[in-house]
């Protein structure tokens, strides 16, 4: 295996081992299943202390690019041989026929599957099942598995500074199941939902199908502009205050008292989508907004971007007086969470398992946060503003002019790369935008690298 360094690049040593490692698999030259080098080996061709390649193999094992086989060696994984090349790409969360084989998708949303802690997860499913008593095995609860809400208000009074019981919480197959829920709920009282002018194009669609009208609010880089909300009655409020998505703001202690000032006069709910709080790397964590009004906010959690996906796993946490109604609709549509799943999962949290895990990939992301910022300001310098840097899986970067359209995808293709555009999350949408929003939870740092090198080709195109 051929690796040069570059000692006069400034770039740490175990920096350059790292990225060279991670193309060559994501490139194909190293295949899958393909034996790596010992560390001595490696650090000895390199002149390089043997225990910077110790770390390295141990990241690249973490992150499954390698694996250990006792007492044989370290081997390419069978699922990362050749990425770049073969399309073994993470779904992308819009679906989409026109992607080929090489390119590299910046679509937002998808987390880094490959962290899923599947040894814990089958572990915690047998310990479930073969500690659950019998009465466990029959028809759950319509609010979901006890012990697993009563979990959850300890997590998010430790975490995110929601003082609830385990009454409050119900267990939902997701963010998009939990709003349906609520737009049932509240059709016979509420006729009007208030929902920032940018956002994950289901919440709109799922409550316009409920028969509401849709009222967007302005939402600028700090989140929703609680100076433009209008004089109504009668509304609920849909925001994603500690990181707003797309353009990944955090509201303001102004604004957001501002915001609970405004649903308490009123009696009404703000719905509070926290779908990424987990994942913050500059100051202190972000409470909820449930503090400063705990009987107006219905906060949103879900497990898709701490875990995966596929597990379908989220909660509502509900004002006390709203318990009642909502229990009675449940029973009412017969609506139930897999138990077992949710009898694994309090595994996880009771064994500790699961905030070590959010911990290991928050270093993760942060990783690939600082690669997607350093290489913007290398391959466009101070002619882009970088929102939303400070958290999450996915930034909104800014461009002097509205360059892009209908036709600009065309173009990324065209250099075998894709993002997303503001205006794709826009209610009132738009014919151009200055904004593109970039998603890297699911890719590698060589591949956001290379990514970012291909958008600016692609954005020298648009632009001349």
């Amino acid at each position: 295996m051929f690796i040069e360094l570059d000692r006069n690049s400034g770039i740490p040593v175990k920096k350059q081992l790292y990225d060279a490692i991670t193309l060559k698999i994501l490139q194909g030259e190293l295949a899958k299943g393909e034996k790596l080098p010992s560390t001595r080996e490696l650090a000895n061709q390199l002149n390089i202390a043997r225990n910077s390649v110790i770390e390295i193999y141990e990241q690249l094992t973490s992150e499954v690019y390698l694996k250990t086989v006792g007492g044989r060696g370290t081997f390419v994984c069978e699922g990362r041989g050749g990425i770049m090349d073969s399309g073994v790409l993470p779904e992308r969360k819009r679906p989409d026929n026109a992607l080929n084989k090489s390119c590299i998708d910046f679509g937002s949303g998808v987390p880094d599957l490959g962290t899923f802690p599947r040894k814990a997860w089958l572990r915690a499913l047998k310990e479930s099942l073969d500690n659950a008593e019998d009465s466990e095995l029959g028809y759950s609860s319509v609010f979901g598995y006890r012990p697993l809400r009563s979990s959850l208000a300890q997590y998010l009074m430790k975490y995110k500074g929601i003082r609830c019981s385990y009454e409050q919480i119900v267990i939902v197959n997701g963010t998009a199941d939990a709003i349906a829920l609520l737009a049932i709920l509240f059709r016979k009282t509420m006729s009007r939902v208030l929902i920032e002018s940018a956002v994950v194009s289901f919440v709109p669609d799922i409550f316009r199908e409920f028969g509401y009208r849709i009222v967007p609010v302005k939402v600028d880089q700090s989140g929703i502009c609680t100076e433009d909300l209008p004089e109504m009655k009668e509304s609920l409020i849909f925001t994603s205050p500690t990181h707003q998505f797309p353009l990944g703001g955090t509201l303001s202690v102004e604004r957001r008292q501002k915001l609970a000032d405004y649903v308490k006069a009123r009696g009404s709910y703000i719905i509070e989508d926290d779908y990424d709080s987990e994942f913050r790397y500059a100051g202190a964590p972000v409470n909820s907004i449930c503090q400063r009004a705990p009987e107006n906010v219905i906060h949103l959690g879900t497990f898709s971007k701490t875990l995966a996906p596929f597990l379908r796993f989220g909660y509502i946490v509900l004002p006390g007086q709203l318990v009642p109604q909502v229990r009675e609709l449940q029973s009412l549509l017969y609506r139930r969470v897999n138990a077992h799943a949710q009898m694994a999962l309090n595994y996880l949290f009771e064994q500790g398992i699961y905030v070590k895990h959010v911990n290991a990939v928050c270093k993760l992301y942060k990783r690939k946060m600082l690669t997607v910022t350093s290489s913007l300001r290398q391959e466009f310098g101070d002619r882009i503003q970088v929102l939303g840097a400070s958290s999450g899986m996915h930034v909104a970067v800014v461009f002097p002019e509205p360059i892009f359209d209908s036709k600009s995808r065309a173009v990324f293709l065209r250099h075998e790369v894709d993002a997303e555009l503001l205006s794709d999350y826009t209610i009132e949408k738009r014919e151009t935008c200055d904004t593109l929003i970039l998603g890297f939870g699911h890719l590698a740092e060589a591949e956001i690298r290379e990514g970012i090198r291909r958008l600016k080709a692609s954005v020298n195109e648009l632009a001349y």
